[in-house]
């Protein structure tokens, strides 16, 4: 028996070669509020390498990444990942929650702009069951792969798409499927909801944009995007090329209007103001943008909400002045909000009845586990004690791991166990509790039954 306090992971590894073929986990969990120490172990997967998880906030949690799909210098500040996490998801170890994907503007924006730079994005979701990935989408990197790569690597769309979802679906438990997704961003940001929604149809069921560029044929939004290029110290083709007609293919190809379609059969929700004054030309022109794409949305049968919300716009609650800022972003954000929640998936639960170790026998792969270094899951192989699934780690050198991440009441005590098998060559394992920032709390080192302890 163990007595535990806060919140731990099950963990169970190798150093040096080994298998292991089965593990069972039997345990009963009652939920209890982290500590703000103790942020969720976020593994690197999927090419994002994770250097240091941090809270920001209660909800909020901060990670520093890396990828070889992005150079340093195209991100302002050190590039992150920010989630916030809803309420009661450590009380619901169990549960899935769909995801939005928030997406910050251009200008020197980052991924903290939600949620730290005059966005309230923690404030809108409060009591939402949802969990908002934030990722970083540059200084000016469009959310899309760079046709002048010259100054550095630029590849946003494959970042997100590629890396960043799965990444998401790996660390978090979201429902990782096109009903438990929906995209949404500001300004620049906007442009890369929709871009990506009409890339990847097949992954989201709601978009929404917020004063975003939706017309890369508008003269006005393609200076504003070669001058801010140039301004940050990158080429002025570099998001999509030659912007002068006959050489503006990649413009033109990656423009929304001329992709309205490929939206078919997904909630599009559209939002922009006429300027907070006469001077504001930039929203003035995001307006008439949404405009057009409105009426293009239409044209091919799209079903869509448009809301254009002029000067002022709504004062309650934000203040929506109706100019290109977050006053009416967040009402933006706090108006569609409900209404992607119309449309994705409802948080699930898996009920495994006193063993609250979700998937503890590893009959449905990886799920609700995470893998660092060399490790997995089969099926039918022949090695599971019960059923036909089996977890495993299998490496010749390094420390391998296989965990999952529980929350525990103080003051209780926990029996833990686990059915291993090792593979003969194998002559250093441990099985145990840790805290979620590794310290060990409890552990048990196992060794091939012929081998002699060192």
């Amino acid at each position: 028996m163990l007595t535990v306090r806060g919140r731990w992971r099950i963990s169970w590894g190798l150093a040096g070669a080994g298998f292991i073929a089965a593990m069972v986990v039997a345990t009963s969990v009652v939920g209890a509020r982290p500590a703000l120490a103790d942020a969720p172990i976020l593994v690197s997967s999927h090419g994002i390498t994770v250097s240091s998880v941090r809270w920001v906030s209660q909800r909020t949690l901060e990670a520093d990444i890396s990828s070889p799909l992005i150079a340093a210098n195209a991100v302002n500040g050190p590039h992150r990942v920010r989630v916030t996490l809803p309420d009661g998801y450590f009380q619901n170890p169990a549960t899935r929650y769909p995801v939005v994907y928030l997406l910050h503007g251009g200008a020197g924006g980052n991924s903290a702009q939600w949620t730290g730079g005059g966005g309230d994005a923690e404030g809108i979701t409060r009591g939402k069951p949802v969990i908002v990935v934030m990722p970083d989408g540059g200084k000016v990197g469009w959310y899309t792969n760079w046709v002048n790569q010259s100054a550095g690597a630029q590849n946003w769309a494959d970042f997100i798409v590629n890396q960043v979802i799965p990444w998401t679906d790996r660390n978090l438990r979201t429902i990782p499927a096109k009903n438990g997704r929906a995209i949404a961003g500001l300004s620049m940001g906007g442009y890369g909801a929709v871009r990506l929604a009409q890339d990847r149809p097949d992954m989201f069921a709601s978009v929404a944009s917020f004063s975003g560029a939706v017309d890369l044929g508008d003269w006005g939004t393609r200076t504003v995007i070669t001058e801010e290029s140039v301004r940050n110290g990158f080429p002025a083709d570099g998001p999509f090329g030659n912007p002068f007609w006959p050489f503006d293919s990649v413009w033109r190809a990656k423009d929304p209007m001329n992709r309205a379609s490929r939206l078919a059969g997904l909630q599009v929700l559209l939002y922009a103001g006429a300027g907070a004054n006469d001077v504001d030309v930039v929203e003035r022109m995001m307006g008439q943008s949404a405009d057009r794409f409105s009426r293009r949305l239409t044209e091919h049968g799209i079903p869509h909400f448009w809301w254009m919300y002029g000067r002022p716009g709504p004062s309650v609650p934000y203040g929506c002045d109706g100019g290109h800022n977050f006053s009416c972003w967040n009402f933006a954000f706090n108006d569609a909000l409900p209404r992607m929640l119309e449309v994705l998936a409802k948080p699930t639960t898996t009920n495994s009845g006193s063993n609250r170790v979700a998937n503890p026998g590893f009959e449905s792969g990886l799920a609700y586990w995470r893998c660092s270094g060399s490790c997995g899951a089969d099926l039918g192989k022949g090695f599971a004690r019960t059923g036909s699934g089996n977890g495993r780690v299998r490496n010749s050198s390094g420390w391998n791991d296989l965990h999952q991440v529980l929350t525990v009441e103080a003051n209780r005590n926990y029996l833990v166990s686990a059915w291993i098998r090792t593979s003969p060559n194998n002559s250093n394992g441990y099985f145990g509790l840790r805290t979620a920032g590794g310290k060990v709390v409890g552990e048990t080192r196992f060794y091939e039954p012929e081998a002699t302890p060192g």
